[in-house]
């Protein structure tokens, strides 16, 4: 779980960022509502690039979780065959 709070950490910092940005770029034209949306689509966008690695280790945690999960109802099942 570690993994998935770090990326999820670094999501919102970067969201943070982005609003940040927008709201001291377009405060006089823009209200909260439109900045907000418009920092979400921009932090979505970048977070594919930007936390690539963060992502490709939350994905390899829970792949192997996965696979711990398989293997132990796989040895379940065998054991229960064998009764």
């Amino acid at each position: 779980m570690k993994e998935f709070a770090i990326y999820t950490g670094l999501r919102a910092a970067l969201f943070a960022v982005c609003l940040a940005v927008l709201w001291f770029a377009l405060r006089g034209a823009l209200s909260i509502w439109p900045i907000a949306l418009l920092a979400l689509i921009i932090s979505s966008i970048l977070s594919i690039y930007v936390l690539r690695a963060a992502r490709d280790r939350l994905a390899s945690q829970i792949e192997n979780r996965a696979e711990r999960i398989s293997h132990r109802i796989e040895q379940a099942r065998t054991a229960e065959d064998d009764d």
